[in-house]
């Protein structure tokens, strides 16, 4: 016979255990990000300045918290599809309250103290995760600088 009480009567979390807690889980975002969508170029106006070649931006947030670092050769995710091996080399954090990201899907690191190679860089979302916490929601992402980088 278990010493535990019955099943439904034990509280394993106190009271405000939430409330207490998501400031510290929020503390771990020290860096500052932007995310968006690229879409396709628009329409084509005589005269030009139409932004006919030129992609849209759709905004997804303009500034959130994060953390956004790299993923050691070990901790990679390796994604094979058609036969084109996709790695992602960062984990970027961010508030699980911010708008919802989608594979493709860009997040730029502003200011990332932790690491401050990372500022300016572009990151494509390849995965969504649970955070490490309930407050942190985790994009998998590949690095469009290095992508760039790689193809020229």
């Amino acid at each position: 016979m278990s010493p535990l009480p019955a099943r439904g009567r034990l509280k394993v979390l106190p009271d405000n255990w939430a409330a207490h807690h998501r400031p510290t889980a929020y503390g771990f975002l020290t860096g500052d990000c932007t995310a968006y969508t690229v879409g396709p170029p628009g329409d084509w106006v005589p005269g030009g300045n139409s932004g006919g070649d030129n992609p849209t931006y759709v905004d997804k947030w303009e500034h959130a918290p994060c953390s956004a670092q790299f993923l050691t050769q070990s901790t990679r995710p390796v994604t094979v599809a058609d036969g084109v091996e996709v790695l992602a080399t960062h984990r970027i954090s961010v508030p699980i309250a911010s708008t919802w990201l989608h594979y493709g899907d860009t997040i730029e690191v502003l200011d990332n103290p932790d690491d401050p190679a990372l500022n300016g860089r572009e990151f494509q979302v390849l995965v969504t995760e649970s955070g490490t916490t309930n407050w942190t929601r985790d994009y998998l992402c590949q690095d469009v600088n290095a992508r760039e980088v790689r193809a020229a």
